[in-house]
């Protein structure tokens, strides 16, 4: 199985836009919650298709956003990705 999440604010932390594998992507958020421990989202709704799910919140700026979770035929996460207002 495969673990990957896209993000274009994944590149402020890392060197790369996707994150591959569980160590990979836990680590990255490990290390955004340490920078802010009073990280919080407001979500907005939660929108479902087939396979997948979109989460839309409010971000920690106030910024607008949308994750889209893709999962597997076991009902597993095999990739997000993630957009945000510009």
């Amino acid at each position: 199985m495969r673990c990957s999440e896209v993000s274009p604010s994944a590149r402020r932390r890392t060197t790369t836009t996707t994150l591959r594998g569980k160590p990979a992507v836990a680590a990255y958020w490990q290390k955004a919650l340490s920078l802010m421990p009073d990280l919080r989202f407001e979500l907005l709704c939660i929108l479902v298709g087939v396979q997948s799910i979109t989460r839309h919140y409010k971000g920690a700026s106030g910024r607008l956003a949308a994750e889209v979770f893709h999962f597997g035929p076991d009902r597993k996460v095999l990739g997000t990705f993630a957009h945000y207002a510009v």
